[in-house]
């Protein structure tokens, strides 16, 4: 009968038994860490793509902010042409009726540009923004955006007034003669308007229509000044907010 002798096993000793351990635990340890790097950067480089994006908006809405405050304020100047015109009785009605059809062509509403962080907001990605100042100082650029939903609906409002005013005072033939198909500005639909030539008589000259027009033309003017002044701050806020973006996420 044979005997059948097994072979001894050495037993491992404690020490190579931990540090068996300590290299599984350190590959698990590093592959952990080089995957949050990998999402860290990842991260990093999406919200840098975002940031550049909205710093186009912001350019364009700093482009805008500049083109509205100088047709807006030369609109105003004109409104106070023509009301002062109007109070007198002025005898260059010529010039009154260019001024009342180009008050109403030049002056422009704010459009800000808000794609980028429209998109940042669908797609729940604010979170990338670390820096909780920067964070604020988007959200509070934005957020101030909306008082101008309520400043463009009323001066919407007053320029229906006033249209309806001018039907009253100003022949629609001479004002449809000296508007052109020719655009001083196509992005804000601006058009040409011409003087017409001599002095072509206004179709009423009761003192209440006139009264009524000059009252429209001047809370025309209010409201687009109080467009303007907040246009003035919101333009200050989208220069330092291009700033502070720039300089977080070191753009050009």
């Amino acid at each position: 009968m044979e005997v059948h002798h097994h072979p001894k096993v050495e037993k491992k000793r404690f020490k190579e038994y931990f540090l068996e351990f300590l290299m599984i635990f350190l590959a698990v340890t590093l592959g952990f860490f080089a995957e949050s790097l990998r999402e860290h950067l990842h991260n990093n480089e999406i919200a840098k793509e975002s940031i550049q994006s909205m710093v186009e908006d912001l350019r364009s809405d700093l482009s805008m902010y500049r083109e509205m405050l100088a047709a807006n304020e030369y609109s105003v100047r004109m409104n106070d042409t023509l009301t002062t015109m109007l109070g007198e009785n002025s005898t260059n009605t010529g010039h009154m009726y260019f001024l009342a059809r180009n008050i109403t062509a030049v002056a422009d509403e704010v459009r800000p540009n808000t794609r980028t962080f429209e998109q940042m907001k669908a797609a729940g990605s604010f979170y990338l923004v670390q820096n909780k100042n920067i964070l604020d100082s988007i959200t509070l650029y934005y957020q101030s955006l909306k008082w101008f939903d309520f400043g463009n609906t009323i001066e919407t409002q007053k320029f229906y007034e006033v249209q309806n005013s001018n039907s009253l005072l100003f022949s629609g033939t001479v004002l449809k003669k000296i508007t052109t198909s020719e655009y001083i500005n196509t992005e804000h639909n601006t058009v040409r308007v011409l003087e017409p030539v001599g002095n072509p008589p206004l179709v009423s000259s009761d003192p209440a229509i006139i009264n009524a027009a000059i009252v429209r033309y001047s809370y025309l003017a209010t409201i687009i000044q109080e467009n303007n002044g907040t246009s003035t701050l919101e333009m200050h806020r989208c220069m330092r907010l291009i700033d502070l973006l720039k300089k977080e996420y070191h753009l050009k």
